[in-house]
């Protein structure tokens, strides 16, 4: 069967919490079990994303630090498609060198494709059904799957660099953008785009 990288992350890319809450949605649905997770020393702004102390069952205390965790599907059938999933907080810094790390990865446990899923403040009002861009870069993609190519020119997030990097190294990549009501995505989780995605 393919093995399919969907990949979202905490951060710019996830106004509303929707794209991480639907990768946590399909991490609750699954059994996973991690395969890689980034050093945090070389990619984190501890200022900007602070670790965090937590106590245990047996009451010890100790420190969570900032991650991002590429995990595999404990359950593994030989047909149809298996979702992997790619999840964490956007790096700070070294972003080419954290995507080399991830696709590397990819590499060799044979990920056949990758689907990042973002979420965008956009001009929208809340009493819409939110929309859902699908586009990809890669030409077969497009054609196979009645994907859009995407005409944005402007600053990026850490996905667009993965999925850059995704085609690339020869796996084609596909990005589900939901957009956000910009005057609900910057204060409270939006379920509804999270259900869209």
């Amino acid at each position: 069967g393919r093995k399919v990288l969907v990949a979202a992350f905490d951060g710019w890319n996830d106004a509303g919490e929707a794209a991480s809450s639907a990768i946590t949605h399909l991490r609750e649905s699954g059994a996973f079990e991690p395969v890689f997770s980034a050093d945090p020393e070389l990619y984190f702004d501890y200022q900007y994303t602070r670790p965090h102390v937590e106590t245990d069952g047996e009451g010890r205390r100790h420190l969570r630090w900032p991650e991002a965790t590429l995990l595999r599907p404990t359950k593994t059938t030989r047909s149809g498609t298996q979702l992997w999933l790619l999840t964490g907080v956007e790096p700070a810094r070294a972003w080419q060198a954290f995507a080399g790390e991830f696709i590397d990865v990819a590499l060799r446990e044979d990920i056949s494709g990758m689907v990042s899923l973002g979420s965008m403040m956009s001009d929208v009002p809340h009493t819409r059904p939110i929309s859902i861009f699908s586009g990809s870069d890669s030409e077969q993609l497009r054609t196979s799957l009645g994907l859009e190519r995407s005409s944005y020119e402007g600053p990026v997030g850490i996905l667009s660099v993965l999925g850059h990097a995704a085609d690339a190294a020869g796996i084609p990549s596909a990005s589900l953008w939901a957009s956000v009501p910009h005057y609900v995505a910057g204060h409270t989780p939006s379920p509804k785009a999270t259900l869209a995605l």
